[in-house]
This record gives structure tokens, sequence and C-alpha cells, in this order.
């Protein structure tokens, strides 16, 4: 059968044309933050299960594809136009996923408890303002079907005991996620903030949180700079090499 975007939507080669992506012309389309997510990731390259909530179009477990190639990836989508994209995004990229269509809300209905070794999600970022148009993008961006407390909380439902957890969320609620994660029994153990230009403050922050683990030994990494200059949009090197060489040792 062949895999080919549909009207209302692109075709994007990615990563030296190594990953090809479908995607929405108008409506939902990966950001930066997705791949630095995925590059923060550490796993062990052998059988462990790891599931990515709220998958979008699937480009976090095609990702970490070319990272691990042992590791079993698992996917979960509720919008009925990126489970098609991300189902076909995986076909595309040969990328062994398992992908399920389902509110993770209600993620007992797909899930038995302690199921996974780890999970891993780009949450939607903010409350949705008042009036907002419940549309793809929007519920994407906004916590419209799901809050950041409802990742968590689900999150700690499927992860094994010491299970590892990463997301990506906007700085201005680090305290907020971090008393969600300590209230469930998370343990955040490695930051890593994103900076727009190395003289700007951050506005994102990566983290990593296990699950019944020890308090203490916590780790800030060195700041992921993104842009060396902001106005004509040139990357870092470190960033560049991300998107031209992804998964490469």
């Amino acid at each position: 059968m062949e895999i080919k975007p549909r009207e209302n939507e692109t075709l994007t080669p990615f990563i030296r044309g190594k990953v090809k992506l479908i995607q929405s012309k108008e409506g939902y389309r990966f950001n930066i933050d997705s791949v630095l997510l995925a590059s923060f990731v550490d796993l062990p390259d052998r059988e462990f299960s790891v599931l990515d909530l709220g998958t979008g179009n699937g480009i976090i477990p095609i990702l970490l594809s070319l990272k691990y190639k042992k590791i079993k990836l698992y996917a979960v989508e509720v919008q009925e136009g990126l489970f098609s994209q991300a189902w076909r995004n995986f076909q595309l990229n040969k990328t062994p996923v398992q992908l399920f269509k389902g509110d993770i809300r209600e993620i007992k209905r797909i899930f038995k408890r302690e199921t996974f070794d780890g999970v891993v999600f780009n949450p939607p970022y903010h409350p949705p303002p008042e009036g907002i148009t419940e549309d793809e993008k929007s519920i994407a961006r906004y916590e419209i079907l799901a809050s950041l407390k409802d990742f968590i909380r689900v999150s700690e439902y499927l992860l094994k005991p010491k299970g590892k957890l990463y997301f990506v969320y906007p700085v201005d609620r680090l305290s907020y996620a971090l008393s969600l994660l300590l209230e469930k029994g998370f343990s955040p153990k490695v930051y890593r903030f994103v900076h727009p230009t190395v003289e700007e403050k951050a506005t994102h922050f990566l983290l990593k949180a296990v699950k019944g683990g020890n308090t203490g030994g916590e780790v800030v990494q060195r700041p992921f700079i993104i842009y060396t200059d902001p106005k004509t949009k040139q990357y870092t090197p470190e960033v560049e090499n991300l998107l031209e060489n992804f998964g490469e040792r």
C-alpha cells in the first residue's frame, strides 16, 4: 500500500532525508521541542519498553528508533487526524511502534498498571484561553483534553518501580511541574534548560524523573542554546548537528 499525504497535508523530509514526515498544512506540526526531548532521553539500548503519551504525528518514537535499535516502542494518540498521520509515518519510516488510539485520561482501558520501563511526553503547555476553538492545533497546544497533572498521574500508573519519565515544559511552570511530580512519588533527577540564545533567559526545560527514586543526586546539565543568530534562524552547531545527524553515534 502506498503511503502518501492527503490534500490538507505535506510530506516533509527530515534528518537529511532519513525521516519522511506527513504533517498537517494548517493543523499541528512538530517543532524543535520534540527533537530536543528525543535527544535528551537516555535509555539502555536493550529490551526496554517506552511509551510516548500523546504522540501527535509520531515524531518522537521515530527519532528514538534512530537512537535505539533494541527498545520496544509504544504510542498513544486521541485525535483522529494525528492518529492517522502517526500510523502512516510509522509505516513510511518502517518504525516498529505499537500505536493505540485513546484518551490518556482513560489509559486503564488500554494498559495494565506498571507496564513500561519508560514514558516520554511533550504535553500541551498552557491552560486554554477563554473562547478558544477546539481544533487540532489548539488541542495539541493547550490543556483542553488533558493537563500536565493528567500526564504525570498516568505516568505513575504506567511506569514500573524505578521507571524513567522524560518531558519538556515551559520554564515558567517549573515549580508547578515539580510539585506534581513529588506528589505522585517521582524524584526529579536530571534537568536541562533551553535558551533561545546564549544571552537570553531559559524558556523551557527538559526533565528526567524516576518513579520511587531516592531523593538527592540531581544534575543540571549544560544549557541547550538554540540559535547563534535568531534573526536569521541560524542554529547553534549542536542543534544543527541534531537536525542533520540525529541518532548517529
